[in-house]
Protein backbone atom coordinates (compact mmCIF):
# COMPACT_ATOMS: atom_id res chain seq x y z
CA UNK A 1 0.00 0.00 0.00
CA UNK A 2 1.07 3.46 -1.47
CA UNK A 3 0.56 6.59 0.54
CA UNK A 4 0.68 9.95 -1.21
CA UNK A 5 2.33 12.23 1.32
CA UNK A 6 3.35 16.11 1.18
CA UNK A 7 6.51 18.15 2.44
CA UNK A 8 3.77 20.31 3.95
CA UNK A 9 3.72 17.35 6.91
CA UNK A 10 6.78 18.78 8.32
CA UNK A 11 4.31 21.32 8.79
CA UNK A 12 1.62 19.37 10.63
CA UNK A 13 0.40 19.23 14.10
CA UNK A 14 -1.91 16.58 15.53
CA UNK A 15 -4.09 17.87 17.83
CA UNK A 16 -6.01 14.64 19.52
CA UNK A 17 -8.25 17.43 20.91
CA UNK A 18 -10.14 18.29 18.04
CA UNK A 19 -8.89 16.17 15.07
CA UNK A 20 -11.85 16.76 13.28
CA UNK A 21 -11.10 20.95 13.53
CA UNK A 22 -15.09 21.25 15.33
CA UNK A 23 -13.71 23.86 18.18
CA UNK A 24 -10.99 25.84 16.30
CA UNK A 25 -10.89 27.60 13.96
CA UNK A 26 -10.86 26.11 10.97
CA UNK A 27 -7.39 26.47 8.41
CA UNK A 28 -7.03 24.65 5.25
CA UNK A 29 -3.50 24.92 4.95
CA UNK A 30 -3.02 23.38 8.55
CA UNK A 31 -5.59 20.97 8.01
CA UNK A 32 -4.00 19.84 4.94
CA UNK A 33 -0.70 19.66 6.89
CA UNK A 34 -1.99 17.80 9.47
CA UNK A 35 -3.88 15.71 7.06
CA UNK A 36 -0.79 14.65 5.32
CA UNK A 37 1.31 14.26 8.60
CA UNK A 38 -1.49 11.62 9.89
CA UNK A 39 -0.89 9.82 6.32
CA UNK A 40 2.81 9.19 7.20
CA UNK A 41 1.61 8.13 10.46
CA UNK A 42 -0.67 5.98 9.67
CA UNK A 43 2.31 4.48 6.25
CA UNK A 44 4.65 3.49 9.44
CA UNK A 45 2.32 2.30 11.90
CA UNK A 46 0.40 -0.13 9.05
CA UNK A 47 3.99 -0.94 8.25
CA UNK A 48 5.29 -2.21 12.11
CA UNK A 49 1.75 -3.65 12.59
CA UNK A 50 1.82 -5.81 9.33
CA UNK A 51 5.36 -6.39 10.11
CA UNK A 52 4.36 -7.28 14.15
CA UNK A 53 1.47 -10.10 13.26
CA UNK A 54 3.61 -11.55 9.98
CA UNK A 55 1.23 -10.00 7.22
CA UNK A 56 2.11 -10.17 3.69
CA UNK A 57 1.67 -5.85 3.22
CA UNK A 58 4.20 -3.77 2.01
CA UNK A 59 3.09 0.10 3.65
CA UNK A 60 5.45 2.87 2.40
CA UNK A 61 4.94 6.70 1.33
CA UNK A 62 5.63 8.59 -1.02
CA UNK A 63 5.82 12.49 -2.31
CA UNK A 64 5.29 13.99 -5.38
CA UNK A 65 7.76 17.59 -4.81
CA UNK A 66 6.78 20.75 -6.42
CA UNK A 67 4.75 19.40 -9.35
CA UNK A 68 2.89 21.60 -11.85
CA UNK A 69 -0.61 20.87 -10.94
CA UNK A 70 -3.57 22.70 -10.37
CA UNK A 71 -2.91 21.78 -6.46
CA UNK A 72 -1.05 24.87 -6.09
CA UNK A 73 -3.70 27.55 -8.28
CA UNK A 74 -7.01 25.74 -6.94
CA UNK A 75 -5.78 24.55 -3.38
CA UNK A 76 -7.97 23.53 -0.48
CA UNK A 77 -10.77 25.09 -1.48
CA UNK A 78 -10.60 23.68 -4.97
CA UNK A 79 -11.04 26.99 -6.51
CA UNK A 80 -13.49 28.30 -4.65
CA UNK A 81 -11.81 30.65 -2.22
CA UNK A 82 -8.74 33.01 -1.74
CA UNK A 83 -5.27 32.34 -1.89
CA UNK A 84 -3.04 33.12 0.51
CA UNK A 85 -0.66 35.29 -0.44
CA UNK A 86 1.92 33.29 -0.14
CA UNK A 87 0.47 30.44 -2.38
CA UNK A 88 -0.24 33.46 -5.05
CA UNK A 89 3.63 34.70 -4.52
CA UNK A 90 5.10 31.26 -5.00
CA UNK A 91 2.68 31.00 -8.35
CA UNK A 92 3.29 34.59 -9.93
CA UNK A 93 6.96 34.38 -9.26
CA UNK A 94 7.62 30.62 -10.00
CA UNK A 95 11.43 30.82 -8.50
CA UNK A 96 11.52 27.41 -7.24
CA UNK A 97 11.91 24.32 -9.79
CA UNK A 98 9.24 22.16 -10.18
CA UNK A 99 7.80 19.66 -12.71
CA UNK A 100 5.63 17.98 -15.09
CA UNK A 101 3.23 15.71 -13.55
CA UNK A 102 4.03 12.66 -15.12
CA UNK A 103 7.62 13.25 -12.87
CA UNK A 104 5.66 14.20 -9.87
CA UNK A 105 4.01 10.59 -9.93
CA UNK A 106 7.13 8.71 -10.17
CA UNK A 107 7.96 8.55 -6.42
CA UNK A 108 4.40 6.92 -5.72
CA UNK A 109 4.69 4.63 -8.79
CA UNK A 110 8.24 3.79 -7.07
CA UNK A 111 6.72 3.25 -3.54
CA UNK A 112 4.04 0.94 -4.94
CA UNK A 113 5.71 -1.45 -7.19
CA UNK A 114 9.22 -1.13 -7.28
CA UNK A 115 11.00 -4.22 -5.34
CA UNK A 116 13.66 -2.12 -4.08
CA UNK A 117 10.42 -0.16 -1.88
CA UNK A 118 11.00 -1.09 2.02
CA UNK A 119 8.17 -1.25 4.60
CA UNK A 120 7.67 2.54 6.18
CA UNK A 121 9.86 3.93 3.48
CA UNK A 122 9.47 7.31 1.95
CA UNK A 123 10.38 8.60 -1.47
CA UNK A 124 10.72 11.67 -3.25
CA UNK A 125 12.24 13.45 -5.71
CA UNK A 126 16.37 14.28 -5.18
CA UNK A 127 17.20 17.07 -6.76
CA UNK A 128 17.06 20.56 -6.38
CA UNK A 129 15.92 21.12 -2.67
CA UNK A 130 13.67 17.83 -3.02
CA UNK A 131 11.50 19.03 -5.17
CA UNK A 132 12.31 17.97 -8.32
CA UNK A 133 13.82 14.33 -9.83
CA UNK A 134 14.29 11.31 -9.98
CA UNK A 135 13.15 9.66 -7.62
CA UNK A 136 15.14 8.32 -4.39
CA UNK A 137 14.51 7.85 -0.09
CA UNK A 138 13.39 10.67 1.04
CA UNK A 139 13.25 12.59 4.86
CA UNK A 140 10.07 11.84 6.47
CA UNK A 141 9.13 14.27 8.88
CA UNK A 142 10.61 13.55 12.71
CA UNK A 143 6.93 13.82 13.86
CA UNK A 144 5.60 10.58 12.53
CA UNK A 145 8.71 8.33 14.17
CA UNK A 146 6.69 9.05 17.10
CA UNK A 147 5.72 5.50 18.21
CA UNK A 148 3.28 6.82 21.18
CA UNK A 149 1.89 9.12 19.05
CA UNK A 150 1.57 6.71 15.92
CA UNK A 151 -0.52 4.13 18.41
CA UNK A 152 -2.65 6.67 19.67
CA UNK A 153 -3.93 8.11 16.33
CA UNK A 154 -3.88 4.31 14.92
CA UNK A 155 -6.22 3.62 18.10
CA UNK A 156 -8.37 7.24 17.17
CA UNK A 157 -8.67 6.25 13.77
CA UNK A 158 -10.16 2.92 14.39
CA UNK A 159 -12.44 4.26 17.14
CA UNK A 160 -14.01 6.74 14.57
CA UNK A 161 -14.66 4.59 12.16
CA UNK A 162 -15.78 1.83 14.00
CA UNK A 163 -13.63 -0.46 12.15
CA UNK A 164 -9.94 -2.40 13.64
CA UNK A 165 -7.98 -4.61 12.00
CA UNK A 166 -8.05 -8.47 12.46
CA UNK A 167 -5.27 -9.86 14.57
CA UNK A 168 -4.43 -12.32 11.98
CA UNK A 169 -4.05 -11.87 8.00
CA UNK A 170 -7.35 -12.91 6.74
Amino acid sequence: MATMGSGAAGYGRIDFADLQWTSRNYSASRSYAQSKLADMIMTRELARIADERGWPLLSTGAHPGYTRTNLQTAGASLGNGRRSLGTTLLTKLDFLPSQGAEQGAEPLLYAATSPDAVAGGYYGPGGRFGLVGPTTTARMPRKAFDTAVNARLWAEAERLTGVALPVHAV
